[in-house]
Formats: structure tokens, sequence, C-alpha cells
């Protein structure tokens, strides 16, 4: 028997076909719901996904976390600008992509209606057209559709620099108005102002994103209506904001954080580019800058010590420090250091941006950087790894910077915590308390530790994996 009851996302656009304003989220979940039922405990978690993963840029835009808007609606009236490049002036084309996020996904081009700033038809033609315009996209083909506007172009003569202003007459029915603005007539200042304002509202979605990427087609449409007049003078083409702002990377699908270059990506870079967020700031004035670090075992952890150390020494002196103040190999594994930037309004997320990596003799990306060249001020956090086939995670936290001590050689430990002994269980069965050195970790569970000295190790456990206790 067939089941002819609609999808949950059938009913939410067809419950968003009927609403004529912004509306929170839970009031349209009401709504859907309400034609949908169901007994579902987690109805509401799906709802939001169904929004998020189906909905989001495609029929609706987020004016906020809890507040949504129609596409149909939102869009309407909002301009956007098209850069003429050498392939638009020679060929007379404008690739599809161009009018992404615009247009709707199902949208037929054949079906699109273009009008000039006098109200005539500009006529056009689909085609297909190399993709010189996605060179890094994730989903890039190598062919894709434009629109042929040879009558009008031949016309008006557009030149490169030249733009197309592009208002949103009617998003449904796919109804656009285009205007051609020579590039002396355009008004930088306000274009200035336009870029800013677009940068800082996408970056900000980024600080606030989850997992520290957005998808393109899910914000874009978001960041436009966020914009304080998207009917004004538009700015630059969206690509080209995106491009020029240092503070996000883009594949064209993908916006994230420069430093999560891929790995492919990375290797290809040549040595003295391996890093390009970092850069070594140090200056001589800092001299007599002393930063006091606080070193965890781990994020949070009970097992610390204090480190001092000078503005002008580097990050290879610190890791020496570190290894010698939790009794750390200094002959053998590697050791690397990522700073650690809190994202979003709550600032508990972090972007964790590599400062570069240092082996046991003392070189590497990050060996020779001055630790008072990254820009550090009291309470930033870094994280120092030993040993990159352990993984062993130290939480590096800067409580202040003073000036340097005459009498004192740094780095230098200068605190540490109490420790916390834990005693060998054998010697413990036969009444004695000794101090265990070792954790046995092929007796030991995820409930139970079992911990020991270094003679029973060796008496009653030779032949089993032992770690070294750090107090």
């Amino acid at each position: 028997m067939v089941d002819n009851k609609p999808t949950l996302k059938q009913v939410v656009e067809q419950v968003l076909s009927k609403v004529d304003g912004p509306i929170t989220v839970k009031d349209l979940a009401d709504r859907v719901y309400a034609t949908y039922p169901t007994r579902s405990k987690t109805a509401m978690s799906s709802f939001r996904n169904c929004l998020h993963y189906d909905e989001q840029g495609v029929n609706l835009v987020y004016l906020n976390r809890n507040t949504i808007l129609p596409m149909r609606i939102a869009m309407q009236g909002v301009r956007f600008r098209i850069s003429i490049d050498r392939h638009a002036e020679k060929e007379n084309e404008i690739p599809l992509l161009f009018f992404h996020y615009f247009i709707g996904r199902d949208a037929k081009p054949r079906n699109i209606r273009f009008e000039d700033s006098s109200g005539n038809p500009i006529a056009f033609k689909v085609k297909s057209a190399k993709n010189i315009w996605e060179l890094n996209s994730l989903w890039r083909r190598d062919f894709v559709d434009a629109f042929d506007f040879d009558e009008w172009f031949n016309r008006i003569k557009p030149q490169r620099g030249d733009s197309l202003l592009v208002m949103v007459r009617d998003w449904e029915s796919r109804e656009f108005l285009v205007e051609h603005e020579p590039k002396r007539n355009r008004r930088t200042k306000e274009i200035q102002q336009f870029n800013k304002e677009f940068s800082d509202i996408l970056f900000n979605m980024l600080e606030e994103s989850k997992d520290g990427d957005i998808f393109l087609h899910q914000v874009i449409p978001d960041v436009f209506v966020r914009l304080s007049n998207p009917q004004g003078y538009p700015g630059d083409n969206w690509r080209e904001i995106i491009e020029g702002d240092k503070r996000v990377m883009s594949d064209g699908t993908i916006l994230k954080y420069p430093e999560d270059m891929p790995p492919l990506e990375h290797l290809m870079l040549p040595d003295d580019e391996q890093l390009p967020w970092i850069a070594d700031n140090y200056s001589k004035k800092q001299s007599n800058d002393v930063y006091r670090f606080k070193v965890s075992l781990g994020f949070n952890s009970p097992v610390w010590r204090v480190i001092e150390i000078k503005a002008g020494q580097s990050f290879a002196d610190l890791d020496v420090a570190i290894r010698d103040a939790f009794g750390h190999d200094r002959y053998d594994h590697m050791g690397g250091f990522w700073k650690m930037i809190p994202r979003g309004k709550s600032q508990k997320k972090f972007r964790e941006v590599e400062i570069g990596d240092i082996n046991p003799l003392e070189e590497g990306t990050a060996a020779d950087l001055h630790m008072g060249g990254m820009d550090l001020k009291p309470g930033d956090l870094m994280k120092y790894v030993y040993d990159f086939g352990d993984w062993v995670e130290h939480e590096v936290r800067l409580e202040k910077i003073s000036t340097v001590e005459a009498s004192k050689s740094y780095p230098a430990i200068v605190e540490r915590n109490k420790p916390k002994y834990q005693y060998c269980v054998v010697c413990k069965s036969k009444g004695k308390e000794t101090i265990a050195t070792l954790i046995c970790l092929q007796c030991s569970t995820e409930k139970k530790l079992v911990f020991v000295c270094e003679d029973c190790a060796n008496k009653k456990h030779e032949d089993h994996y032992v770690e070294e206790v750090i107090y």
C-alpha cells in the first residue's frame, strides 16, 4: 500500500509558502507540527535539521539564530554587483554561478528574465562555458551554464573594470533588473563601507559556527538580508569580498579559517611560506620583557609548572623547558605549539592556529620564532604537544609579562603544583608505603589504575608496558 503521507520537508515548504513576514523557528515548528503531528521526543531537533540542511539558502534565510524569513520575501529588491572581467568583455558572457543564491536551486536558466534600467527586456542565450571561475571549488565542474548577452553587450560595450548592478525584482518569477555601471562611476567609499559590513557579518557567522566552517550556499543569502541596506548601492561581488578578507579562506563552497588549509595544499607551499598566518613581530624594545607561563599537563589538570622565559628567547627554548619541567625526553620525539584563539560570543570554542613544530635537535618551523613575536597578552592560551605519536597535550597560559631579573637565568621553572602522590599497590599489600613512579598500563582498567614503584615494576611487571607518573 502506497504511503501518501507528506514528508517533513514538504510540510515545511507548504507552511513557508503561506508565511508573509519574519517568524520565529518555534512558531514555524508549531504550525508545521499542527499539520504533521508527531510524538517524537526529538521533533524539534529534526525540525531544526530540516531547516538547516534542506531549506536554509534555498527557501528561507535566518535573520538571527531564532528568526527566519522566506526567501521569496527576503530577496525582493536585494542588489548585488557582477564585475566585468576579461572573459565577459571578450565573450559577452556572464556565468550563471554569479547569480547563485539569488535564483533558487531548481530554477531553469532559460526561464529567467532580465530588464535594463529603462525597463526593456534583455535578450540572452544560455550556453556552456569553460569554468574558469571556480578553480578551487570542491564541487567544481569543467563547464558551466553562462548567459550570452551578445546583443545587449554589443550595444552598451562594457569594458573590463565596469560592473553590472543587479536587483532582484521578483525572486519567485526570477526577474532581474540589470544596470551597466562604467568603472568611472564607481562610488568607492560606499563600496568600501559595504564590503566591510558584509565581511564582518560573514566572519561573525563563521565565529559562531559549530565546527569552524560554513557552507556558502547557506549563509550568503543570510548575509545580504542582515545588511543595514540590502536594497542600496552594492559593494563588490561577494566572491571578491571573501577573497580580499585575510581572516577567512574559501574554496568556493565552504568558508573556513585560513589555518585550516588542506594538508596537501599546505605541503605544496615553499618552506618560507609553510605557515603564512604566523608572523614573528619581536622587536629589541621587548628585550627586558619576561613571559610567565603556567603550563599544565593536559587541560584543567592539577599537574602544572610555572615557567618564566625572556621575550627574546625562542619557542625551541620553551620546548626544552617544558620537557625538563615534566620529565619528557629531550632527545626524542617531536614537539609543537598552537595558539588557541577563542571564537564566538561564548569564548568557549577555540581556533587552533598552528605556530609550528620543533624536533629534538631544536629545529623546525617554530624553533627560531621569538616568544615576544606572537603578540601574546596576559590570559592568552597556547597548546603544546609532546610526542606526535602519543600526542601528550599541555595547556600553556600566559599569566603576566614582567621585567628581567639580572640575577636569574632563563628559562626558569619558578613554581609547581603540590604533588598528590600515589603509592605502589605491591608495597602497600606488604604494609609498606612507597611512592609510585610508574603506571602498569597492562594491569590497569578504565576504572582503576595500577600504580607501582620501580623495584616492583622490575620484579612483578617486567614484561608489561608501563608509563611514568608525573606529579
